[in-house]
């Protein structure tokens, strides 16, 4: 029989330095659990401000609605961001809010992808777009979900004809910054972020 008493401890040592964290895998896709939930929130968030939109365009009308995408839509925003831990927004292709709304260089990306996969005819209730990233030496998953202009929303990001009374002044008033208009039904108007860890 072999003796192993001098390679033993050269085997152990090896195995020590493989099952050390500095040496693990790092995650490079997300789990389709970690998909399911990130749609979730990104889905509730669409949801829930849509209801919101929709119960004040039937009282306030167009115009008065406008502060619906400028206060309350941060809020549900922020209140999933502390729900979950991750950092949620909204971006535009062309910015209202340039606050929020101004997407930084990974959503530009993703913006003009989801835009790629929108104009060769993926279907805009499943476009999304996503990455893993490393971020401060941890994986990162950065997820967009597209917003693609529906008919209505042509009251407050139209071309000038087509805005509804009161809007143009309303959005002098509320973004004297706005560029967020000239849209037809079907374009991409931004996208849903999340950035969450893995």
């Amino acid at each position: 029989m072999r003796d192993l008493s001098h390679s033993l401890p050269r085997w152990m040592a090896a195995l020590a330095l493989v099952a050390s964290p500095a040496f693990a895998w790092a995650q490079t896709a997300p789990t389709p659990e970690q998909m399911q939930a990130t749609r979730a929130v990104t889905g509730e968030l669409l949801k829930t401000l849509s209801g919101k939109l929709q119960a004040s365009m039937k009282e306030n009308g167009p115009a008065g609605s406008i502060t619906v995408c400028k206060t309350i839509a941060p809020e549900i925003a922020l209140g999933l961001a502390d729900r979950t831990g991750w950092k949620i927004t909204r971006v535009g292709t062309r910015v209202r809010n340039v606050d929020l709304g101004t997407p930084n260089v990974w959503q530009r990306k993703a913006l003009a992808h989801l835009n790629a996969d929108l104009k060769s005819g993926a279907k805009p209730q499943t476009l999304e777009w996503s990455e893993v990233v490393t971020e401060n030496g941890k994986p990162t998953l950065h997820y967009a979900k597209a917003i693609v202009l529906q008919p209505q929303c042509i009251a407050c990001h139209g071309t000038a004809a087509q805005l509804a009374p009161g809007v143009a002044d309303k959005l002098r008033t509320e973004y004297p910054h706005d560029a967020a208009t000239g849209y037809a039904p079907g374009q991409l108007r931004g996208a849903v972020v999340v950035s969450r860890p893995l």
